[in-house]
This record gives structure tokens, sequence and C-alpha cells, in this order.
């Protein structure tokens, strides 16, 4: 059996198996040492607690005269300090300090190391009359701006071991600093506009089919081109969705089990739903709506942009999925004032219906027509149904005055007029064409 070299449970820790990220992790790192403080932003499952592994690592910090013994770096998962109060975060900062600066050959050491503000003032005098930077990587840093406990005087002494000496600091966090704070209080906080923010979004489509093909190289076990193109269609750009795909992929290849493309989608939809699932309930209703119809306010999708959830057209004016498997998923979500019966979606609110993004143009009754369709779709509708929902009790002497609706409506609806079907002698049903 071999080992499936594709990652999808965690932060990447070793330097041979990341990949990519070179731009940022220059900008960063010339940002850094210039003595900039940087927020890094970018949505759930893109890489950021990765890149912030990959930057502390000397190797690649030494590449900017940040090395090991020219810079001190200290990294922090914010996640143990969610609740602490400032004297904890103060000691983990002291803690990491003093262990950086005996990697570096610095005697930095306290002879009582206990976890104030003022021990930490100390230590970062001894350093920087050594002539050496700091650097404070902060991992999730949502949770630290957020804790209540600490409050803008904690903050404001930050910013001031920054004026005092040049600490910089390298935060990660899915939202905008101005957006994850505990309170208004804080935001105003003059630590807060010292950052440049940079957003991590998706590889370009050359860098996720160099992660792919990164991933086997040295394996006997290659991916055919039609395996490559069917990954990349299905998981886009997005380096986690990536990694997942491949890891199903090599899996079922490994097991002799051969290009079986139906069985390996199954197995990658499945366990990118759970990621999606999350994505999605952390949505406003708003922001649903809009990614659900890929349109909405500006704000809105500038935000869904942001998360990786949606991506300029080739027009460069609308909007699209960046993958199979989210628009699939987003396809199954019930979401109010629409009807999604996949490819077709009916805007309530808006009285439109799309096809594959495509806007179809009916009447009134021909909207009421489909909207009956579509809400049973896959089930046959009785003729009776379907005239109560387009003329309601009304009684006309025109028996034939549905199926005139129905061959107009498929007209409108080309080329997806097959997708209406007729069941003699019963009724009409919206489903896939055999």
């Amino acid at each position: 059996m071999m080992h499936n070299p594709f990652y999808h449970r965690g932060a990447i820790r070793h330097l041979q198996d990341f990949f990519g990220r070179e731009a940022e992790t220059a900008q960063i790192l010339g940002l850094l040492a210039n003595g900039q403080s940087v927020s890094l932003i970018g949505p759930r499952r893109i890489g950021k607690s990765s890149l912030l592994l990959h930057l502390s690592r000397d190797e690649i910090r030494s590449q900017t005269r940040l090395g090991a013994r020219e810079a001190l770096f200290i990294t922090i998962d914010s996640q143990e300090l969610g609740g602490s109060p400032p004297e904890e975060v103060y000691e983990i900062m002291l803690d990491g300090l003093c262990d950086a600066g005996r990697l570096a050959g610095i005697d930095v050491e306290l002879p009582n190391r206990n976890g104030s503000y003022r021990a930490l003032d100390r230590v970062l005098n001894k350093i920087a009359h050594a002539g050496i930077p700091v650097v404070v990587l902060l991992d999730e840093f949502e949770l630290l701006a957020a804790n209540q406990h600490l409050t803008p005087y904690f903050f404001a002494r930050l910013r001031g071991l920054t004026t005092k000496y040049g600490l910089a600091f390298l935060t990660s966090s899915q939202r905008p600093l101005f957006s994850i704070t505990a309170s208004e209080e804080i935001l105003s906080s003059p630590c807060f506009n010292i950052f440049v923010t940079l957003s991590l979004g998706e590889f370009s489509r050359e860098e996720a089919r160099g992660l792919l093909a990164s991933r086997l190289d040295g394996f006997q076990l290659q991916f055919s081109d039609s395996m490559i193109a069917f990954l990349l269609d299905l998981a886009g750009n997005h380096p986690f969705f990536l990694h997942i795909a491949g890891y199903h992929a090599f899996h079922f290849l490994s097991h002799g089990e051969g290009e079986d493309f139906e069985q390996i989608e199954k197995a990658i939809e499945m366990e990118a739903a759970s990621h999606m699932g999350y994505l999605w309930q952390n949505l406003s209703e708003g922001q649903q709506y809009a990614l659900a119809v890929l349109d909405g306010p500006v704000d809105v999708m500038r935000a869904l942009e942001q998360q990786c959830l949606v991506k300029l057209d080739v027009s460069g004016h609308g909007f699209q999925y960046p993958n199979e498997l989210l628009r699939r998923f987003v396809r199954r979500q019930s979401v109010p004032g629409l009807v999604q019966a996949s490819p077709f979606i009916i805007d309530l609110q808006r009285h439109k219906v799309f096809a594959d993004g495509l806007e179809l143009e009916l009447t009134t009754s021909q909207f009421d027509l489909f909207h009956c369709l579509a809400q049973q779709a896959g089930q046959v509708v009785s003729a009776g149904d379907l005239e109560r929902a387009v003329w309601g009790e009304a009684l006309l002497d025109d028996p034939d005055r549905l199926k005139t609706l129905i061959k107009r409506l498929r007209r409108a609806i080309e080329p997806f007029d097959s997708w209406i079907v007729s069941e003699r002698g019963v009724g009409y049903a919206l489903q896939p064409p055999d």
C-alpha cells in the first residue's frame, strides 16, 4: 500500500510538503523585514496556518535577513488565548522570546519569568539593544481580538511595543481586523492602525495544476490528463478541495480500482460537504440568497468573493462559482424566496427564472406554470394542479389551453425544453431528459 501524498487534515508542517505562495511569502517577509505589521486574511481552510508555519521556518526567513540568528520569530496560536487575561498573553510572549533568544544564542532570560508587561518590556529592551528585530506571529487572531478580558489599554500597550522596539506582528484571521474586535472601543485602539492587510485566496489554475503534479513527484502512479481535468473542474483552484480531490483519486487508483470517476466524485463530494456546510451556516440570509442567485449588493458580493465563494466570470461583470463542488452544494440548499431545481433557479422576489446562469424570458402565465413544476421537480404534476396554479379556479371553455401553454413554455426555455416531460393522461414533470 502506497502512502497517500495529499493532505487535508490540519496545517502543513513540513517544508517539503508546502507548495506555492511564493509571491505572498516574498511580500510578507519584505514587509516584516522593514518592521511593518501585517494582517493576513482569508477564508477557513485556504492555508493561512500553513503559510504562517512556512514563514516561521529558518530556511525561508533567511532569504530576507530574518534568519534565526538575525531575528526572533515567535509563533502563537490564539486558540489558547480566547479567554485568557492579559498576564497569560504576556507570559506566552515572554516564553516565546526567551526560547527564540536561546536558539539565536542571545541570553534574554529573566531571574523571575512572570507574566507581566514589565517583564516583557525588559526582555524586549534587552533584545533591542542587541539590534535584533522581533516578529510575533498570531494565528487565529480573531479569538484574541474578541477576548472580553483584553481591554483597549492592553492593545494600546502592544502598539507601544512596536513603537519602542520595532516589534512587528503578523496576524491571520478569516475576516478583517475591523470586524473581529470585541467592541467599538477596542477597534478605535491605535494598535489596529499599524497593519497592512493582505488577502490570501485561491491558487491560479497553473498553481492548482502544479499542486496535483508536485504531490505525485517521485511516485510511479500518475494522474492521466483526463483525471487532472476532472479534478480541476470539480475542485477548482481551492487548495483544500484540491487536496481532498487528489487524496480520493490517489486512493482509488492505488487500490487498483481504476479511473472510476463516479465513485471518486461521490467520495470527494461527501468529504467536502462538511466544510461547505460550515461556510453556508455562517452566511447571513442575504448572503445565502446572493450566493444562490450569483447577484446582490456590491458589499455582499465583495464579502462572498473574499471568502472564495464566488469569482468574476469571463466577462468581468457577473459572478460564477469557483468550482463544481460548491455549485452543486448551493443547489441543494433551501433558500427562502428561491426554488432551486438544477439547473433552474426561480427567483420569487424578482419574478425571474435562470438556467445555468442564463435568464429566461417568461410571461406571467409561463412563470406560474414553471414555478409549479419546479416546486415538485422529478414528480408528475397533474393537469388539474397545473391549471389551478396558472388560472386558479376560473373555468374556460378551452380544453387545450394547458397544452398550448406547455408548448409555449418549452419554446421559451430552449435549449432546456426537453426537461419538461409529458406523462400521457396524467400531467407533466420537470426532470432531466433521458
